[in-house]
């Protein structure tokens, strides 16, 4: 057309028609692109075909991003990662190589065994070094393992943005939670099949601005915008989603899954089956005042006694030693929350009942403040 040749904008798409155009290199990046863009989203029509509003497009931010990924695309060469590569093998030895893979399965280590990035320096240079391995003294800080962490996420990320790309159906999870500085914010998860199985990933932890349904549901759409999933993919790709029973999920008049529903009809809302069973079994106990109170309470009172004390559980296994019986940990209070662990707490508390009994009776005989709870259990 004679626009695009006069403007140099080969980037450009029609309709038959010529009554609607597009960017194609914008469509091909949905994650870089201008989801509000009109050259995005849909093509631009009426008063919007204009030269100017072109190069608007053409000079903004996202739209030259996309073109440098597209170059990249055609070079792959040019990749920075690929660069900088290229850069290593060139220059540095086969042994640094060897280096930076014993860092990157170290850093990996730690974040899967949810270590201190304090921990990261010791593992390296005690016990790498013990095992003969040297690894020099590179990266062996927290800021040096925090590399190694972006570079991993990054490339899991992009595994699961991949998948996704691929897969033609999948479900969304989220749940609410609040961090340690009382932020509210909103966990992402999608899980869809992968070479015929289940497959379930993380994909963001969103802050939320207003802890409102619209709020929440701009936080699950961001989290989901970070992986792929945009306003036009979306909809094709998510059959179900599954959230929590609270209202601002819930609520049928206006609850995220109302929000979802009227976007997506075909979408299922699951209300989480965890907390579906939780809260039949607190409605079938909850005339029980034995079982929800009683009971409940010197379960969880117990717990708390060898839960903060170090010294309660030496004298427990002390017991045990002697008494020749085995013992089960009892967990912390906060891991009893769901009926899976709870089932698992009163396992520990029946299988230690005799061996519990003998240290309290043994412990009432004090006068401190753990006698006292001891004697009114």
């Amino acid at each position: 057309m004679k626009l695009t040749s006069r403007l140099g904008c080969d980037w450009l798409g029609f309709s038959d028609d010529k009554k609607r155009m597009w960017c194609n290199v914008c469509m091909q990046y949905p994650t870089i692109a201008d989801s509000g863009s009109s050259f995005v989203k849909g093509g631009a029509t009426g008063d919007a075909l204009r030269k100017q509003n072109v190069l608007a497009h053409a000079n903004s931010p996202k739209h030259i991003l996309c073109i440098k990924a597209d170059l990249v695309k055609m070079n792959p060469d040019k990749k920075p990662l690929n660069k900088m590569m290229n850069r290593i093998r060139a220059e540095v030895s086969q042994q640094k190589l060897e280096i930076y893979r014993i860092l990157v399965n170290t850093t990996h280590f730690c974040v899967k065994e949810e270590l201190a990035f304090l921990k990261f320096r010791g593992l390296c240079c005690l016990l790498q070094a013990r095992n003969g391995l040297k690894i020099g003294e590179n990266y062996l800080s927290n800021n040096g393992m925090l590399s190694f962490v972006k570079s991993i996420s990054a490339v899991e990320k992009q595994k699961t943005i991949t998948e996704i790309r691929d897969v033609r159906f999948l479900s969304a999870l989220s749940d609410g939670s609040t961090d340690r500085s009382q932020t509210e914010e909103e966990l992402v998860y999608v899980r869809y099949c992968k070479d015929g199985s289940p497959v379930t990933r993380y994909v963001n932890i969103i802050d939320i601005e207003h802890a409102d349904a619209p709020g929440t549901l701009a936080a699950i759409n961001k989290g989901l915008q970070s992986v792929g999933l945009d306003d036009i993919t979306l909809p094709s790709k998510l059959a179900c989603i599954n959230l929590d029973g609270a209202s601002v999920n819930m609520g049928k008049k206006s609850g995220v899954a109302t929000l979802i529903k009227r976007e997506i009809p075909h979408a299922l809302v699951i209300h989480c089956i965890a907390h579906n069973l939780e809260l039949a079994v607190l409605d079938a106990v909850k005339g029980d005042t034995y079982i929800h109170g009683k009971f409940e309470d010197t379960l969880k009172g117990v717990i708390k006694i060898y839960q903060y004390s170090p010294k309660m559980r030496r004298e427990l296994n002390s017991v045990a030693l002697f008494l020749e019986k085995a013992t089960s940990q009892f967990g912390t209070v906060q891991q009893i929350r769901w009926l899976a662990s709870q089932e698992r707490a009163i396992y520990a508390f029946a299988k230690n009942i005799q061996v519990t009994v003998t240290h309290l009776e043994n412990l009432a005989n004090g006068k401190n403040d753990n006698a006292a709870r001891a004697r009114a259990f």
